[in-house]
């Protein structure tokens, strides 16, 4: 009859080791310690050896216990750590490494966020449905005691496509045995749960008011402030509904590629699900984002700009950030709601369609790929609205404020 003893740790873990008390084949009483681990990532491990006294089975337990921990590549059992699959924080720091600079920051710091949860301590191969349904969870519900806050369906859905494109990633260029199954399967059953769900189409735009009180604080912090005011914001919202271009574009504009004598801007490393990097595209400069071009290259925009740290080779250089928080603030001291910076680039794009163009005519302006994106965008013009507020308007009515 064999007797089993299982060792555990002094905190009351159970440990990886058991001893068996049994007898030989001559008749003499032995001890075997035997070590089983089945760890995730890892190849499945044993280990075992026989004693003749039980106090040494104990002692080689404890022993090669606090090897195993200290160094788990023990349990790789001569294989090649090559062979043994990434966590998926390790997949992300690699991903990211090799993508540096190619993808807008979003992704690269939603995938960076995502390696924080729990889920990023499992091995690729080891995703299944109810890890990607827990992180889902936590996302959503967030996690107060940590400073995260909880977020909507959509925000959650948005994270777990950019971990189906690393996947995607490890098995087609890693040569990884990872398949994203258990990841659609999970989006699926998410979704008929309604923890996440896709983005709404946002049509919100700026109403007439809210354009003029936005271009009047702007200018006026722009006027008071000389010290504090870095950017001309009352110039980038008119900027941003012409051109119909988003923070990050307006920030990476160069002089050098601005074409006057054909009126068109080239657009460095736009926004581009498979990357952005080396993504240029020329977009049309029609003659009312001129007038606002004209405005911010004279000499008393330009000379403050570059007093403050922008470099002079930019329209406006800096950090897009502080282009999105300075219009945030403004809204929340404005008391407008449920307004962002990328609502101009709809307010823009809406302009267009009011304005008569034709979906080619407006591509070359949003540069939008397809007609399904700009669809909205007509369809929210069928009349011109009445009224509708212009560069010139909302200036004056900024300048004549006290």
């Amino acid at each position: 009859m064999y007797h089993i003893y299982t060792i555990f740790e002094q905190e009351n873990r159970c440990k990886m080791g058991s001893i068996i008390k049994r007898k030989n084949p001559s008749g003499e009483i032995v001890y075997r310690a035997q070590i089983r681990i089945q760890k995730i990532g890892y190849p499945n491990f044993s280990e075992s050896r026989t004693f003749s006294k039980r106090i040494l089975a104990v002692a080689w337990l404890k022993r090669r216990e606090a090897e195993i921990e200290a160094n788990p590549d023990i349990l790789l059992d001569g294989k090649r750590k090559s062979e043994v699959f990434p966590t998926l924080r390790e997949a992300i720091q690699r991903y990211n490494q090799e993508h540096e600079g190619q993808f807008g920051r979003t992704k690269s710091s939603t995938l960076e966020f995502m390696a924080n949860f729990p889920i990023g301590d499992i091995r690729l191969n080891r995703l299944r449905r109810s890890d990607i349904a827990e992180f889902a969870i936590l996302r959503r519900n967030g996690q107060p005691e940590k400073g995260i806050l909880a977020v909507k369906g959509a925000t959650v859905e948005h994270d777990l496509h950019h971990l189906r494109a690393l996947i995607k990633h490890a098995y087609f260029v890693w040569g990884l045995a990872v398949d994203w199954q258990n990841l659609d399967m999970a989006i699926e059953g998410l979704r008929r749960s309604r923890l996440i769900s896709r983005a709404d189409e946002r049509t919100r735009l700026p109403t007439r008011d809210e354009l003029l009180q936005l271009t009047a604080y702007f200018y006026q912090s722009w006027q008071k402030h000389w010290g504090r005011c870095k950017y001309p914001m009352h110039l980038i919202i008119w900027f941003a509904i012409y051109s119909c271009r988003r923070e990050g574009e307006i920030c990476r504009l160069e002089w050098a590629d601005f074409d006057r004598e054909h009126q068109e801007w080239l657009v460095r490393d736009m926004k581009h699900p498979r990357g952005s990097k080396g993504n240029h595209h020329t977009f049309l400069v029609r003659d009312d984002t001129l007038t606002v071009i004209d405005t911010l290259a004279s000499s008393e925009i330009r000379g403050r700009m570059a007093k403050l740290g922008l470099s002079p080779d930019y329209l406006i250089g800096g950090d897009p950030r502080a282009i999105s928080k300075a219009f945030t603030t403004a809204c929340k001291t404005l008391n407008i709601q449920d307004l962002c910076f990328h609502d101009l680039r709809h307010e823009g794009a809406t302009r267009l369609a009011e304005n008569g163009l034709t979906v080619p005519q407006m591509q070359q302006i949003t540069l939008h790929q397809n007609w399904k994106t700009l669809q909205r965008y007509v369809n929210m013009a069928t009349r011109p609205r009445p009224n509708r507020l212009d560069f010139d308007e909302a200036m004056a009515f900024a300048m004549a404020q006290k």
